[in-house]
């Protein structure tokens, strides 16, 4: 779980225990108290929540603490947003005078004592479940041991732009991965060849395949030069069609081609010619599908190659590579170098020698990945105070070192120093596989949907606001490969595979992707979910694991899924009697022609998506959904 979330959430409570509940709705006696008492024990707790939060990684007791403080600060959540909801209902009765508005309320389907009384059940039990957490042990030491820690309200930084595309340190590299695109291999007997850089995530794979892409002797000795992006997605034709496109620029017209279809095209494209393809990032580790693959690049003419990034040696063998080239990180003065790019103006030397001197030991601890030295560097641009710097080296640089399992710590250093909201933000990407093309309008609504972005300006809207913080992240190097439309507003975003993985580890139990066959995972800690696989079938059920999952605030499809008309009332059926606490719901592509009524019982909905269904007309009730505010249509 993001640190700061729960804080978040007890804020928000305190702020919304106001006069507006009090007023709109008729109350039993004594639940006015009980309302107070909530809010004086929501207060109490949110005192260490904090605290509670950063040191649940390395104490359990801890940890077992504030999971039984999450469950009832998200149904105390949950519980004063029906109060707000039934208030706004009540401002919009129709009625002359206010005993003719009461009157209607009164014989309404929504009866106010029977709600009155029904909220103020949940509360005492609320309050009663919050006192016994304050008298627990774990409370008291966390209170008497309670270090200052100061929530960081967001900033606003200025710096002198540095781009990211001035690779550091790879000159040698190039030259020698150069050299081996245009050597002819004098043994082989097969016109194309395959080299691999190998190295582990962050070192700069990509970026030293980009320089060598793009360079004017390269460019002239190769016919057709052809860039694709694998990831972990290795079927045939998904590459195929990838490949297509680089090699024509164009978007494919259609998605439904046959692979028949495709292959010819392929082999039109390429058969003869001298090319160079680029396979950037490649994962897969099956013989048998690299040879489905590596038939049909086979016809290119003499000199062709084929050059592929991985993190995997045992990629570069399945791929015939004679030889890979392993990629080492910087070396110090390269990294110092970069280090100043990034971390300085203009990237000049400090004029204080303490700041010099600090930032060379963290650069050296670095360990030469570029990827790490570039994330601390501007996140270090705006700090200008020596005490700032000292109190960064006390961090666990020491953990840094050129090992696949230990660079998270090294990005999470970044990620440990970022203001609350926008650690709530990242963690919520986690829902994202890893080089899943992003859409930042829609991402930024989701952050909004869910409370992650807050305004003290009540005329600031909320999406512009949510707007500065993916700024931030992306100056943080949160965010990378940015599209832009025609008008220079950007479209989508990625996030690098690290960083990706960052904020899996830093979501914890609370966020997962499902994908076939998915179970490890904790139904009942679980609040968001997305599921990233096509669905072609009106016979898939949402996993019966899931349905013990009754705090899930996100339920998000990514990927293209078809069903059938008839399946989708008792799928939203299914949503709408587990799932009672959703801010965020897809319903795209079910086919959907009518709206199923289960849903009006969706009070907590903010964002619902619609889309790609052929509803000619939306319900009357529609209206009723009143804290939704996006609609996706």
């Amino acid at each position: 779980m993001a640190e700061g979330v729960l804080f978040n959430i007890a804020e928000g409570i305190i702020g919304r225990l106001g006069p507006l509940v009090l007023q709109e709705i008729a109350l039993p006696w004594g639940v006015k108290d009980e309302l107070r008492k909530l809010k004086e024990k929501v207060a109490q707790l949110r005192a260490v929540l904090l605290d509670a939060e950063q040191k649940q990684a390395n104490d359990n007791e801890v940890k077992v603490w504030l999971e039984s403080v999450e469950d009832a600060v998200y149904e105390a959540d949950d519980v004063l947003d029906e109060f707000y909801t039934e208030a706004q209902w009540r401002q919009m009765v129709p009625g002359n005078n206010k005993v003719s508005k009461q009157v209607r309320i009164f014989f309404s389907s929504s009866n106010q004592l029977v709600f009155g009384l029904k909220m103020g059940h949940k509360i005492k039990d609320l309050n009663k479940r919050l006192h016994e957490m304050a008298s627990n042990r774990t409370f008291g030491q966390l209170e008497r041991n309670r270090e200052d820690v100061e929530f960081v309200r967001r900033e606003r930084v200025t710096h002198s732009f540095v781009r990211e595309d001035n690779i550091i340190g790879r000159d040698e590299d190039k030259r020698v991965i150069i050299q081996l695109l245009l050597d002819l291999d004098p043994i082989s007997t097969e016109n194309v060849s395959t080299i691999s850089i190998v190295g582990f995530g962050g070192l700069g794979k990509t970026a030293l395949a980009q320089l060598v892409f793009n360079d004017e002797v390269v460019q002239n000795h190769f016919e057709l030069k052809m860039w694709t992006c694998v990831s972990n997605v290795f079927e045939l034709n998904v590459l195929v069609k990838k490949i297509i496109q680089s090699a024509t620029n164009e978007i494919a017209k259609r998605d439904n081609l046959d692979i028949d279809l495709l292959q010819n095209e392929l082999r039109k494209k390429i058969d003869g010619k001298r090319y160079l393809l680029v396979l950037d990032d490649v994962w897969n580790e099956n013989r048998g599908k690299w040879l489905s693959l590596k038939d049909l690049l086979m016809g290119g003419a003499r000199g062709s190659k084929i050059l592929i990034t991985t993190r995997s040696e045992k990629v570069a063998k399945i791929t015939d590579t004679s030889k890979p080239y392993n990629l080492s990180g910087l070396s110090e003065e390269q990294s110092w170098y970069l280090f100043k790019k990034m971390a300085f103006q203009d990237g000049k030397e400090p004029t204080s020698s303490t700041i010099k001197a600090l930032g060379e030991e963290i650069a050296r601890k670095c360990k030469g990945v570029p990827l790490a030295i570039r994330t601390i560097g501007r996140m270090l641009y705006s700090k200008h105070q020596e005490t700032e710097w000292l109190a960064f080296k006390r961090n666990k640089l020491s953990t840094i070192s050129q090992e696949e399992d230990v660079i998270l710590p090294t990005l999470q250093l970044s990620y440990d120093v970022l203001p609350s909201h926008l650690k709530h933000c990242f963690a919520y990407c986690s829902l994202f596989p890893p080089d899943y093309e992003i859409p930042v309008e829609k991402l930024i609504k989701l952050w909004v949907a869910q409370g992650f972005v807050k305004s003290s300006n009540p005329n600031e809207c909320l999406e512009d606001v949510g707007y500065e913080y993916y700024n931030e992240l992306v100056w943080r190097s949160f965010f990378q490969e940015e599209e832009k439309d025609g008008f220079g507003i950007i479209t989508s975003c990625k996030m690098h595979d690290l960083m990706n993985e960052l904020a899996v580890k830093v979501a914890g139990e609370g966020s997962t992707i499902i994908d076939r066959g998915k179970t490890d995972f904790d139904a009942k800690r679980l609040l968001h979910l997305s599921f990233h696989f096509d669905v072609d079938s009106s016979e898939w059920k949402i996993p019966t694991s899931l349905l013990e999952s009754n705090k899930l605030r996100t339920f998000l499809f990514l990927s293209q899924h078809l069903w059938k008309e008839s399946f989708h009332n008792s799928f939203c059926a299914t949503i709408a009697s587990n799932f009672k606490s959703l801010r965020m719901l897809s319903l795209n592509g079910l086919g959907i022609t009518k709206l199923p009524k289960c849903l009006r019982k969706m009070k907590h909905l903010r964002y619902l998506d619609l889309s790609s269904n052929p509803i000619e007309r939306l319900p009357n009730w529609i209206v009723e959904l009143q804290n939704l505010e996006t609609l996706d249509l």
